[in-house]
């Protein structure tokens, strides 16, 4: 078991960011929205942790819908944020610079609508249509029914990434997107010859655990 532990411990972490030419402009009140895919090759391992980075300017941030699709996973990073039972148009202050991370503190849904929110946030997560009442995502259940970053966990880095965002309400101006990247915290996979380690020192183990038992046993027996 300490061998195995020593052979997938080690973690790798790789880090992209994508700065976008101008023109990346979210088309206000249009659901078909504006998409952004890259493909990461080369890497080896499996994935252990996702973060997410977002930069964006101008618009309206209770506007916005926003996931991040690989392989199988996928995660809500947007659904219009400060949206609840009392506020049907969420938070109206513009832009962000912000990292989306599991692990975070805070629920992007309620970051307080003051300012440019940076900093670390949870993703919102929540997996509902983002034509839905402010009710009804204020009281989503997260928890078990949320679309994390952690629906990546244990998949290949390599293939297609894509960054998805709509401005679902008209009436405004959408933002720009500046800039978005991933930080990816890797377990490299082990080698054919740390396998064969691990299953020469399991046998081992199992050899000496053996004799021992038989030694004591033994001795057991010469007592009696």
């Amino acid at each position: 078991m300490l061998v195995l532990a020593g052979v997938t411990s080690r973690a790798d972490t790789v880090t992209t960011n994508w700065n976008l030419s101008t023109g990346n402009v979210i088309p206000d009140g249009n659901l078909a929205g504006w998409s952004d895919t890259r493909v990461i090759g080369g890497i080896s391992g499996t994935i252990s942790d996702v973060n997410v980075s977002l930069n964006l300017s101008g618009g309206n941030n209770g506007d916005l819908y926003a996931y991040l699709v690989h392989s199988s996973g996928f995660a809500v990073l947007l659904n219009r944020v400060g949206r609840d039972g009392s506020n049907p148009f969420g938070y109206g202050n513009a832009g962000m610079a912000v990292t989306f991370d599991d692990g975070a503190a805070t629920d992007i849904h309620f970051y307080g609508g003051t300012g440019i929110p940076s900093g670390s946030y949870q993703p919102d997560a929540r997996n509902v249509s983002p034509l839905s009442s402010g009710a009804t995502l204020a009281g989503f259940d997260r928890a078990t029914s949320g679309a994390w970053l952690s629906s990546f966990t244990n998949q290949s880095a390599n293939g297609s990434w894509t960054l998805f965002i709509a401005d679902v309400v008209g009436g405004g101006s959408g933002p720009t997107v500046t800039s978005w990247g991933l930080t990816l915290d890797l377990v490299p996979v082990p080698e054919a010859s740390q396998w064969a380690m691990c299953g020469a020192m399991a046998v081992f183990g199992a050899g000496y655990f053996y004799r021992v038992r038989r030694k004591v046993l033994s001795g057991n027996k010469d007592r009696e």
